[in-house]
């Protein structure tokens, strides 16, 4: 099982190269990433050609988003998705197009110790 659990809930046409691009720079390498894909009837083979191309093959899982309401995307539940298939000890949520920088993933499980449960959203630390 991994440490980390990486996931994102994603309805936008691009973006998720971005995603990966800083999953593949990452220092820590003990990780998945969940991706909830809105879109994922149209693009799967293309996320994972993206995928092998970033040399994330078995880090990722592709899925769709099942609960659609037409046009509209259904956040939370894409996100309740990504926690019930994640294996890692700690979940982290991004926004699709997000790029996280070397060492980023290291840096947030700092936080992470034995000293009670934390909360950890955006630039705050709780």
């Amino acid at each position: 099982m991994p440490e980390v659990t990486i996931q994102t809930a994603t309805y936008r046409p691009g973006g998720v190269d971005i995603l990966l691009a800083g999953m593949r720079d990452q220092t820590f390498k003990d990780f998945e990433l969940v991706i909830v894909d809105h879109r994922y009837e149209r693009r799967h083979a293309r996320v994972m050609a993206l995928v092998r191309q970033y040399g994330l093959e078995g880090k990722v899982i592709h899925v769709p988003e099942h609960r659609r309401d037409g046009m509209w995307a259904v956040t939370s539940s894409a996100f309740n998705t990504g926690f019930a298939l994640a294996r890692g000890r700690v979940i982290i949520m991004l926004v699709d197009w997000t790029y996280c920088p070397p060492g980023w993933i290291e840096a947030h499980l700092k936080h992470h110790d034995d000293s009670g449960p934390k909360y950890i959203l955006g630039p705050y630390y709780y």
